[in-house]
């Protein structure tokens, strides 16, 4: 206990390089236990030779591009499918079964998704898994199409393949896993139940042609790589991309900032779950 508060000490303010990396990038720290980040944090300093959060503050003002090594030591980065269990608990007990109400309210078959930012596609997959589920409960003939999008060539081939190794099926609900996935030992692969839904292209958030009409975006723990400037920049692409209604889910460390927030509505604060309002002035 002794060590622990000489270290801190020693180490600098630790909520003061929270707040700096959660006003600068969005990300939230202060969801894991601080223990933890005292962990991650200070295996980034002894990387770099650091000895303070201050250091800390100093380097990564004149290397942005440490954020992306803080990602990979937060574990921030991991894809699997489910991934954050509970975001997917409450995306499909009460936004997929809302969503479908107001299609079929609307007189409308067609539900378009968008994961940007996919990697290599469990979380596409994961998505299509739920709607399909949603879908069949309900007894109705919608149109489903998932689209996830990277700029990593190679991790959407991976996605485009639908194999994946063995020890990845733990994170696949038990229904989803005896409806969706064939087993070939060590490796499964998605069944074309699901894979004929979704579809993978090369996309550059900022650059490329933009998606248009979706009734959901997730995009989850990709903000973390931009500044606020560039993040309000993509909250814009995804307000114009998402239908009147539509829904916004971000990483469960992320936030909207400031200056974008007033375009959505909160539907669920701890999964991070926004809405663009159905009617606008």
């Amino acid at each position: 206990m002794e060590s622990h508060a000489t270290e801190t000490v020693y180490r600098g303010n630790l909520d003061r390089i929270i707040a700096k990396i959660r006003d600068e990038r969005g990300l939230d720290l202060a969801q894991y236990r601080a223990r933890y980040v005292e962990r991650r944090l200070a295996s980034r300093l002894n990387a770099l030779g650091l000895h303070s959060y201050r250091q800390y503050a100093a380097y990564i003002d004149e290397h942005p591009e440490e954020y992306a090594k803080l990602i990979d030591a937060l574990t921030i980065n991991v894809t699997q499918f489910f991934r954050d269990a509970s975001v997917f608990e409450v995306f499909r007990s009460q936004i997929i079964p809302r969503l479908l109400e107001d299609k079929r309210r609307r007189h409308q078959r067609m539900i378009r998704v968008w994961s940007a930012g996919c990697s290599t596609g469990q979380e596409a997959y994961s998505i299509a898994m739920s709607f399909l589920a949603g879908i069949g409960e309900a007894g109705s003939h919608f149109l489903l199409s998932v689209l996830g999008t990277d700029i990593d060539s190679k991790a959407l081939e991976v996605a485009r393949r639908a194999e994946y190794p063995s020890e990845q099926l733990a994170h696949i609900p038990p229904a989803d896993r005896r409806r969706f996935v064939e087993e070939r030992g060590e490796t499964f692969v998605i069944r074309p139940e699901v894979t004929r839904v979704c579809r993978f292209q090369r996309l550059n958030l900022f650059t490329d042609t933009p998606i248009h009409v979706v009734d959901v975006v997730f995009c989850r723990n990709v903000f973390i790589y931009f500044n606020r400037q560039e993040q309000d920049r993509l909250l814009g692409v995804f307000w114009s991309a998402l239908a009147r209604g539509g829904y916004l889910v971000l990483g469960r460390s992320e936030r909207i900032p400031p200056t974008s927030a007033p375009k959505f509505e909160l539907v669920n604060g701890r999964e991070r779950i926004y809405r663009k309002p159905p009617s606008h002035p």
